[in-house]
């Protein structure tokens, strides 16, 4: 544990909430975690749905930057001013520099003070090693070129030590990588942090590949009581849906995952929890494919998926007619990329949004039900003059 303001984020990704307004900051490169106080402010008076156009393009004008030189790399929803946080990454040459910036309900940039001393810092152990990269995967697909794939794997492994974050019942949930034998790991940390953690090294079935796997991490995760157990649910790439009791999550522990099916292929994002009407349900995005909305009633009922009653043999691609596999829900209208998203009010999602007739990245509300989607950017029967549709659903 370290409280001092000397130490500042060498990157800043995955972000999450405490109840209180502390925001918690996940650096890879450094393998730490960081929780900044944050001015506790007000509730705003209404939850106003909000469209903020070329959120990029206002985040370089407040850093000084180009918005071609961010990466956008994480999202989180304060607690009580309901403002979003965005962190990125800034191309400086050959580094990425980190920075987050408060976005306020009315579309203002307010960049956040990353050498505050009102922090406090986790530095994880069994950090991967800086010099370890992946493996390149060149031949074993016809396309992209080589270099593409050689690129790819010279990214440090490191890069992965905290994929997500979540605070959960006084605890810091750290998704990502080891340098241990299980390479994924789940992380507890106790906050106020008093240096205390565990670690848990995780395996899964996963479906489409047909094999048990103990490398690549969660890449999104929520906590969920199903049937009285305080329980995990976790995304992996590829994409899995896995469950795990929190009890389990035990210091020095290797936990078997219950694989309770498999969305498809596509690299998960972010898994946002809500409560629809009188059920609670999951929203996931992913980079790969549209989002799913998962009810958890499935989830609470699943069997889980082993090498016994997998329902086919070789591989399970998404044209496979077993695919999705298990009760992983219903991909739905979503127009555009969301690169990030998180839950703005009972109402509305937030989602930062890239969009392809424009290429422009929005920040915005969409709605939780029915759709969560722009029907402006798509052209139906009903836009067609003498049609009439009836509207069930307020905004």
């Amino acid at each position: 544990m370290n409280t001092s303001n000397q130490v500042i984020p060498q990157s800043a990704g995955a972000l999450t909430f405490n109840p209180d307004g502390v925001l918690f900051v996940g650096d890879s490169k450094l393998g730490a975690v960081f929780a900044f106080e944050t001015e506790r402010g007000q509730a705003p008076a209404s939850l106003d749905p909000f469209l903020f156009e070329s959120i990029d393009e206002k985040i370089a004008a407040a850093l000084g930057v180009t918005a071609k030189s961010l990466v956008m790399n994480g999202m989180a929803v304060h607690p009580v001013t309901r403002e979003p946080y965005l962190s990125v990454g800034v191309r400086n040459g050959d580094r990425l520099e980190p920075a987050i910036l408060r976005v306020s309900l009315t579309g203002e940039i307010h960049p956040f003070d990353l050498s505050s001393s009102k922090v406090m810092v986790h530095q994880l152990s069994d950090v991967p090693d800086e010099d370890a990269t992946f493996k390149s995967r060149a031949g074993t697909f016809p396309y992209p070129p080589a270099s593409y794939f050689d690129e790819k794997a010279r990214t440090p492994i490191r890069s992965m030590t905290i994929v997500d974050l979540k605070f959960h019942d006084g605890e810091v949930f750290v998704a990502g990588v080891s340098n241990q034998e299980f390479s994924s790991t789940l992380r507890r940390i106790v906050y106020p942090f008093t240096g205390a953690a565990s670690e848990t090294q995780l395996e899964i079935y996963h479906v489409a590949h047909g094999r048990y796997e103990t490398r690549a991490p969660i890449r999104a995760m929520q906590f969920a009581t199903l049937d009285g157990v305080d329980t995990l649910v976790a995304a992996y790439a590829c994409s899995p849906l896995v469950t795990i009791p929190v009890s389990e999550l035990q210091h020095g522990s290797k936990v078997r995952g219950k694989t309770i099916g498999d969305m498809g292929n596509g690299q998960p994002i972010s898994m946002v929890a809500y409560r629809d009407g009188d059920e609670d349900k999951l929203f996931i995005t992913n980079l790969g494919r549209g989002p799913m909305i998962v009810p958890l009633s499935g989830v609470r009922s699943a069997e889980g998926f082993t090498p016994e009653n997998r329902p086919a043999q070789g591989p399970m691609l998404d044209q496979s007619p077993f695919m999705p596999a298990g009760p992983v829900g219903k991909q739905v209208l979503f127009v555009g990329s969301s690169l990030r998203a998180d839950l703005f009010s009972d109402k509305f999602f937030v989602s930062l949004t890239r969009y392809a007739d424009t290429g422009d990245l929005t920040l915005e509300t969409l709605m939780v039900s029915p759709l969560p989607a722009r029907l402006d950017k798509i052209w139906v029967e009903f836009d067609f003059p003498g049609v009439e549709f009836a509207r069930k659903h307020a905004a």
